[in-house]
C-alpha cells in the first residue's frame, strides 16, 4: 500500500511538468535592461524625440511590459531625449521635468517621434554646446579604436590630443553655463567624462 501511494504522487508531479514548462519565468528588469543596453543601437549624438499617441507613456525599469513604472510618465507632446533602441521596439530615454528632475527609463518606441540628433540642427542647441557634442563623439570614437600598430597608435594619440584634451573641464563649463537651459542639459547630461 506504500509503494502505489509512493508512485501515485511521483505520477501527479510528472503530470505537473508540462504546465511547469509553460509558466513564465520571473523578470529580471534591471539585468534586462543592462543586458539590453549592451545590445541596442545607441544614438550618437543623442536623438531628440516628441510623444505621440493618446495617453501616458510610461517608464520602465526595463525593456518588458511587466517593468512598468505605475509612478513614472510622460503625456504626448512631451520631449524626450533617446540614447537607445532595442530590437524589440523599445527605446532607452530621459525625461527632464519642469522642476529640473531627470528620469531615465525604456518606453515603446512606436510612441515616439525621433525628431533629429542633437547638435545637428534639429533642435536649436547653443553654437557652443553643438560643437561641444560633435568633438565628445569624435573623442569617444577615437578612444575606442584598436591601435593595432606603433604608426595606428600614433595617429590615435595625436587625434585624441586635438579630441579629448580639456574634455573634462570644458564639459563641466557648460553643465555650468547652461543648467536652466533644458534642451542644452538634455545634450550634455548624458556625455562622460573622457579624461
Amino acid at each position: 500500500m506504500d509503494r502505489p501511494l509512493r508512485l501515485l504522487s511521483l505520477y501527479g508531479l510528472l503530470s505537473l511538468l508540462p504546465l511547469l514548462a509553460h509558466a513564465e519565468a520571473p523578470v529580471d528588469c534591471e539585468a534586462l535592461s543592462d543586458n539590453v543596453s549592451l545590445e541596442a543601437a545607441e544614438y550618437r549624438p543623442p536623438m531628440e524625440a516628441k510623444v505621440i499617441g493618446e495617453g501616458r507613456l510610461h517608464f520602465h525599469s526595463g525593456p518588458n511590459a511587466v517593468c512598468m513604472n505605475k509612478k513614472v510618465y510622460v503625456i504626448p507632446n512631451d520631449s524626450l531625449t533617446v540614447y537607445a533602441s532595442s530590437d524589440s521596439g523599445w527605446a532607452q530615454v530621459m525625461y527632464i521635468a519642469k522642476d529640473g528632475q531627470d528620469f531615465t527609463g525604456w518606453v515603446e518606441e512606436k510612441r515616439l517621434k525621433l525628431l533629429g540628433h542633437y547638435g545637428d540642427g534639429a533642435k536649436e542647441l547653443p553654437a557652443d554646446v553643438s560643437t561641444f557634442v560633435k568633438r565628445h563623439e569624435e573623442c569617444v570614437h577615437f578612444a575606442g579604436e584598436e591601435p593595432y600598430d606603433a604608426e595606428r597608435r600614433a595617429f590615435l594619440e595625436k587625434a585624441m590630443n586635438q579630441a579629448c584634451t580639456g574634455h573634462d573641464r570644458q564639459l563641466s563649463d557648460l553643465r555650468e553655463r547652461y543648467k536652466d537651459n533644458p534642451e542644452a542639459r538634455q545634450a550634455l547630461d548624458p556625455l562622460e567624462n573622457m579624461e
